[in-house]
């Protein structure tokens, strides 16, 4: 039964905005007070509090809502973005909506928004004559449409994108192709609706789009609604003889069936648009300011000018006949093939004409169905062509390809660039410092702030050129600007100069007049630009790539597909991350989308590597850079860091993911953004923006260090934790060490320092290695020796397999060791062994890729052939020239001579160069024991923690002590002990009898 709820006072007396979400869940209302309000439409939850945004100053004057967006733009000129977020729902079930950012600041009220039905942009009228559309990724203005004669009051996308309808206060409506990369304006209707008065709300009508895309409904002199027909842009029909005063705003059904309209009058009029009739209607009181159809219900909004909202429950009488609102139309594309299925109304919904592609503001009832790829395909295709000459008139439109179906073109973002705040923004920030522009009445002013004070001191400048874009880097700042690309402030931008800059600024202090300026060739504006140490880039709205040196010579050019969104340099390398053509599938109603990369030097000489760049499902790439150590990376929307791994070898390279901030940010229990910064081998410089925040705040805020995480399986757990730090180790060891001799240049910091993090790495795998003989995993064990570097750790491993008395494993990693570091691979000695020996009955496999691993290798521990077959080490494969070598004493603890094994074969050196990694492996500096007497050394080892030695945890991870100190004699029974003094842990040998203290 129709029934309107009585008059809920939303805000206070003045115009009133109001707009349903896109799955009708919940109502947007904006008011006089400078609030934003959110309510609940179900009659259980509508009497509930409603979510208050305060984000603005002035009257709200126009609002948007989107699948994930909400915008509103008041009376001083500024328009807000608002998130819904991906699921909009918390887990209490309640709305979860947060702000987002600046849109748009105009000196002139904002009359009228729209959303594109990708929510890529957005288009804003304001009283400047001017329509703006506004990119939603980076808030950047993408274009300024120009040729209204006085305020404009309404603005309204076609639910493809692909056309934008604009009306000025003088009743002129404008037709813009969206599809060009600069829009143009292809249709003009003189007059056609009403004459506004400029600065009255009350007074300016409203146009809007139907859902399937075919009319356009436009407030008309004379009290009636014209439907102007999509293609031919002619008056299709009208609507008239009820409304007695001026109509202000109208609807659409999600069906395109019905339309409703309110006016000065204060009536609400219901219309059948098939017969052309009133199915009902109602009488206010006062005049009427908006309203909205509830996409997915039988239930429409309307506000007036008291601030009052109210709801009309089941609007259409469905008992006399009428069809839903929310239905959808039959499917023309189908109409053969569901000839039989006519009487099925499930069958007819499913098979609309958008059942399968999510309009703006439209959710589909039917998400539910399953449906065939070609059913898919079909859907997609079905904005292609909105008027079909089904009779021969000969009047259909030209097809437009589905991937030009919305935003065709890529919009590109400045890494470490923010909208403007309060008057001022972020050009640039990253590890060298930021670049900050300042809004000034005539002019911008130029802050560049250094981290580092010592090598350049902080730089003001004014600008006059009101600069766009910025990249910072230690030899100078690369400035542009472009009269299409300039920072979103309509009191800033010069619409007279058609000229885009490119201007650099030096901080070399040796030389003079190192500064230099390009101006670009009319109709050619930069898209992004990069600059390094080897000079600077940028990429142009032509496909230009343009790279010049840091003096300013002009020295490759090249074209590129018109699709990168942005561009970083480090070095002599530059990274260019383009969209994949076709990756915009808006006619589906997702934002899929997909990237690739190219790895290029600034000379323009080489590529060095090329392919697909990922992105989290329904991200998008929101920043890219350079790690300290030449590390391509990015992170996308979804808060996941990836870095390109292996790119010096083009076939190989990969994107490995290092962090998921926000997982980390879920983790920490705290509603935290992140804003990207610059990244290192072990940290991830962001700013950390609190609440609602999203973009760092001024002045520079200090910048936060997160600690590289890679998210493998399990990092809640000890050996997890270790594996991941081993892996970033790695991962960052493998990309210096390939870096230098990319470069034919030194490791960082030298060979000292290679030493030292290859030290570091095999610290962080003994621990793994103590964990695995504890929980007797020999396999796992044996598997991280493999990834061991130095010898002196290989020999760490060893001890702690005897300390914990893994007795199969130190003999099996004794072997690989041999096999590693001092000879030839023996199969028998790697692989699985088939002799007899009972030790090995069982042993895991011990698997070496010593292509890996290889360090110089040692000249000691070679076996001379056995005399008998409990161990398999014969060196058939030793060249015959090589005679066998006894060992000095000094090799084996002091001892006299070279121990023996089990089966009597003794080992022997070979000639060759002396040790270059470690003295010989021998765990408690004792003569070393027969394989005979092997219990003894396990005795003597378990002993320690008897006699007051260090724990299992603190000796079984030690490395070969670099020095050594006597410790005084025991009081108790007068034997002297030694003490090792490990370079990160310690052992302590255990008491030796006397007889064994006269041998040695």
């Amino acid at each position: 039964m129709t029934q309107i709820t009585d008059p809920r006072y939303a805000h206070a007396e003045g115009y009133t905005t109001v707009a349903f979400g896109s799955n009708g869940r919940f109502i947007c209302t904006g008011g006089s007070d400078s609030l934003v309000r959110v309510f609940y439409s179900s009659k259980a939850e509508r009497d509930e509090e409603a979510i208050k945004l305060e984000q603005h100053s002035d009257n709200i004057l126009a609002m948007a809502v989107s699948r994930n967006k909400i915008i509103s733009g008041d009376e001083e000129g500024t328009a807000f973005c608002f998130d819904i977020g991906t699921t909009a729902l918390t887990e209490t079930g309640k709305l979860s909506i947060e702000p987002s950012g600046t849109v748009l600041r105009s000196p002139l009220p904002a009359r009228d928004v729209s959303i594109s039905n990708s929510e890529r942009q957005v288009a804003i009228a304001t009283d400047d004559e001017n329509v703006s559309i506004v990119s939603l990724l980076d808030m950047s203005l993408l274009h300024t449409l120009e040729g209204h004669r006085g305020s404009v009051n309404s603005v309204s996308y076609s639910p493809d994108g692909a056309y934008l309808v604009s009306i000025g206060c003088n009743g002129t409506a404008r037709v813009w192709d969206m599809r060009e990369d600069t829009p143009s304006c292809i249709s003009v209707m003189p007059k056609i609706a009403y004459v506004c008065e400029p600065g009255n709300s009350m007074e300016q009508c409203k146009s809007r789009w139907s859902p399937d895309g075919r009319f356009l409904a436009v407030p008309c002199p004379d009290h009636v609604i014209k439907l102007v027909e999509r293609g031919t842009w002619q008056v299709a029909s009208e609507l008239g003889g009820h409304h007695t005063g001026m109509i202000t705003y109208v609807s659409w059904s999600s069906n395109s069936k019905y339309i409703v309209s309110v006016g000065l009058d204060g009536q609400v009029v219901v219309w059948d648009v098939g017969t052309r009739s009133v199915v009902l209607s109602h009488s206010n009181s006062g005049p009427l300011c908006q309203v909205d159809w509830n996409p997915c219900g039988n239930m429409l909004a309307f506000t007036d000018c008291a601030g009052a909202m109210y709801i009309w429950d089941e609007v259409i009488p469905l008992d006399k006949g009428h069809e839903m609102p929310y239905k959808r139309q039959p499917d023309v594309h189908h109409t053969n093939s569901n000839t039989n299925n006519n009487n099925d109304t499930a069958a007819a919904s499913m098979n609309g004409l958008f059942d399968d592609v999510a309009i703006d503001g439209v959710e589909d009832v039917n998400d539910h169905v399953d449906m065939s790829e070609d059913e898919i395909d079909d859907a997609g295709d079905a904005l292609d062509d909105f008027v079909v000459d089904d009779d021969g008139a000969g009047y259909t439109e030209h097809q437009v390809p589905r991937w030009m179906a919305s935003d065709p073109q890529a919009y590109a973002f400045q890494p470490g660039s923010t909208p403007w705040i309060s008057g001022r923004r972020y050009l640039a920030f990253n590890m060298v410092g930021s670049v900050v522009s300042i809004a000034q009445e005539s002019h911008n002013t130029i802050q560049i702030e250094f981290h580092d004070k010592s090598l350049h001191r902080d730089i003001h400048f004014s600008d006059s050129f009101r600069f766009s874009m910025a990249a910072l880097a230690e030899s100078g700042c690369l400035f542009a600007t472009t009269t299409n690309e300039l920072a979103n402030d309509r009191s800033l931008r010069t619409s007279n100069d058609a000229e885009s800059v490119l201007s650099f600024r030096a901080f070399a202090s040796w030389s003079a007049n190192s500064d230099w300026m390009f101006k670009l060739p009319d109709k050619e504006h930069p898209r992004c630009i990069a600059a390094s140490s080897h000079g600077a880039a940028a990429v142009t709205s032509l496909g230009m790539l343009r790279l010049f040196t840091v003096g300013g010579v002009q020295r490759h050019i090249e074209s590129l597909p018109n699709r990168v969104i942005a561009c970083v340099a480090h070095n002599d390398l530059l990274l260019l991350v383009l969209e994949t053509l076709g990756a915009l599938k808006s006619n589906m109603g997702a934002r899929k989308m997909e990237y690739e990369y190219m790895l290029m030097t600034m000379d323009g000489q080489k590529r060095v590597a090329t392919g697909s760049c990922p992105v989290s499902p329904s991200g998008e790439i929101v920043w890219i850079g350079f790690s300290e150590e030449g590390h391509p990376a990015t992170c996308d929307s979804k808060g996941m860091l990836r870095v390109l791994h292996r790119y010096w070898t083009s076939s190989d390279a990969c994107w490995v993911p290092i962090l998921d901030t926000r997982k980390l940010a879920h983790d920490r229990g705290s509603r935290e953004t992140f804003w990207p910064v610059a990244l290192s081998a072990k940290q991830f410089m962001v700013a950390t923006c609190k609440g609602k925040s999203r973009f760092p705040p001024f002045p520079q805020p200090i910048l936060d260090e997160l600690d590289i995480d890679i998210p493998l399986l399990h990092t809640d757990t000890s050996a997890g934790q270790q594996e991941s730090k081993v892996f970033a180790s790695r991962l960052f060891s493998e990309q210096q060490s390939a870096e230098a001799e990319r470069t034919d240049s030194e490791y960082p910091g030298g060979a000292s320092v290679q030493m030292r993090d290859d030290l570091e790495q095999d610290k962080l795998l003994l621990r793994l290695i103590q964990l695995a003989c504890k929980a007797d995993k020999a396999q796992r064990a044996v598997d991280l020796t493999l990834m061991i570097k130095l010898e002196r750790s290989f020999d760490a491993a060893i001890k702690i397999a005897v300390y914990q008395k893994q007795t199969t494993l130190a003999e099996r990693l004794m072997r690989i060791k041999e096999t590693k570091f001092g000879g030839e691979q023996d199969a028998d000695v790697v692989g699985n062994d088939n002799d007899d020996d009972d030790d090995d009955e069982g042993e895991p496999p011990a698997v070496l890729n010593a292509s890996h691993h290889m360090r110089p290798k040692a000249t000691y521990g070679q076996r001379a052939p056995k005399t008998t077959d409990s161990m398999d080490l014969s060196d058939d494969n030793e060249p015959a020239d090589m005679p066998a070598q006894s060992p000095p004493a000094a090799m084996y603890g002091g001892m006299a001579a070279a121990p023996s094994t089990d089966d009597g074969s003794e080992l022997v050196v070979r000639s060759a160069k002396p040790p270059v990694t470690s003295k010989p492996f021998n765990p408690f500096e004792v003569a070393i024991p027969t394989m005979e007497n092997k219990q003894g050394l396990f005795d003597a080892a378990a002993s320690v923690q008897g006699s007051g030695g260090l724990s299992a945890a603190e000796s079984a991870a030690a490395v070969l002590p670099n020095k050594r100190q006597q410790s005084t004699e025991d009081g108790t029974n007068g034997i002297p002990r030694k003490q090792a003094k490990m370079s990160a842990f310690a052992f302590k040998k255990a008491p030796i009898d006397s007889d064994s203290k006269d041998k040695a």
